[in-house]
């Protein structure tokens, strides 16, 4: 026969043992999105961003009103418009000059033709700005006494992807048209930076490049340039964009195809040995430096099936392990900092 008291001591047990697994769980699950760093609460964060759209201003408006129209501009966007006109090579609007190149720049028939195809491919920039919104109101909550720069989209004709000049950024679209676009190669772009010119990599191309001049290289205070600090500092930059968009693919955000970022995680350890077993890491050979870590099609120390600048997702590896085993350490410390030993210390990276 049962014994009712066993019975019932029996369910508290289970019970007992229910309730602990669960509050195992949980906490297990707190403890996971504690190490999570990209996961912030935003909640009380704000940020307005408003894309203002040059090129419409510019390219949209009739021939015959293109005079008062320039004034207009002087007006409305202020020393932006010199940072623009500077890039395209019309001077600065103050010049009497200016006038009149601004009108035959503005009514170029290949001018006007590439807006069109712009126009295009980005009918409007909604996700852009939604995207570059949610990109900064992580910047807000991360670095709240840094400015919020001012957004602009306009077309360079080619001259530069992103235009940063202290509280400004400016989307060059045209350098956006997708990989099969018939300006590029004619212009010398290769296939593989052709395959990151697509409205995909818009908005952390301008993350990367906002960090890049918040961060750059000269006023980091690395010491003698190496292989070393050059992978890093690049990695930092990186991993700035990923906390600023913890959404974005890994394919985007280091510009790899999906085999390239399959060779890096299937040859992480074997990337690793190479740099340390020829005893690399520390090389000032600018050359090589540029080898590893500048764009290129692959990273020619490897096999062809690499990425160009593998060494840098590397650095990203032990930049992410450093700040998973460093939870105290802040994004903006990270950024600052220049000891590269503190943080190798730190990561204790050792692939397999």
């Amino acid at each position: 026969m049962y014994n009712l008291n066993d019975i019932t001591a029996d369910m508290m047990h289970g019970s007992s043992l229910y309730r602990l697994a669960a509050l195992l769980m949980l906490l297990l699950a707190l403890a996971a999105c504690r190490r999570d760093p990209y996961k912030v609460n935003l909640s009380g964060i704000a940020c307005d961003l408003e894309l203002s759209d040059l090129g419409k201003d510019i390219f949209e408006t009739p021939p015959n009103e293109m005079a008062a129209k320039a004034e207009e501009l002087r007006q409305e966007y202020g020393s932006a418009l010199t940072t623009y006109s500077t890039v395209i090579g019309l001077g600065d609007p103050a010049d009497e000059r200016w006038n009149q190149a601004f009108i035959l720049f503005a009514t170029d028939l290949r001018n006007l033709d590439l807006w069109d195809d712009v126009k295009r491919v980005f009918p409007d920039t909604d996700k852009l700005e939604q995207e570059l919104e949610s990109a900064f109101r992580h910047y807000s909550y991360y670095f709240p006494d840094r400015i919020i720069p001012e957004v602009i989209t306009c077309i360079s004709v080619f001259n530069n992807s992103i235009i940063v000049d202290d509280s400004l950024l400016m989307v060059s679209l045209d350098r956006y048209l997708g990989a099969d676009s018939e300006y590029y190669p004619p212009l010398g772009i290769f296939s593989y930076q052709a395959r990151k010119m697509t409205p995909a990599y818009t908005a952390s191309d301008c993350m990367y490049a906002w960090a890049s001049t918040e961060w750059d290289y000269n006023s980091g205070g690395y010491g003698t340039r190496s292989l070393l600090n050059t992978m890093l500092h690049e990695a930092k930059l990186v991993y700035f964009t990923k906390r600023m968009m913890p959404a974005v693919a890994d394919t985007v955000l280091h510009g790899f195809t999906g085999r390239q970022m399959e060779f890096c995680l299937k040859g992480e350890g074997d990337i690793w040995d190479y740099l340390v077993s020829n005893d690399l890491l520390f090389s000032t050979d600018g050359f090589l430096i540029r080898k590893f870590t500048g764009e290129a099609p692959f990273t020619s120390y490897f096999t062809e099936e690499s990425p160009g600048r593998a060494v840098v997702w590397t650095g990203f590896r032990i930049i992410e392990r450093y700040m998973n085993n460093n939870p105290g350490v802040t994004l903006d410390e990270l950024m600052g900092m220049n000891d590269l030993q503190a943080i190798m210390t730190g990561a204790r990276y050792s692939p397999e």
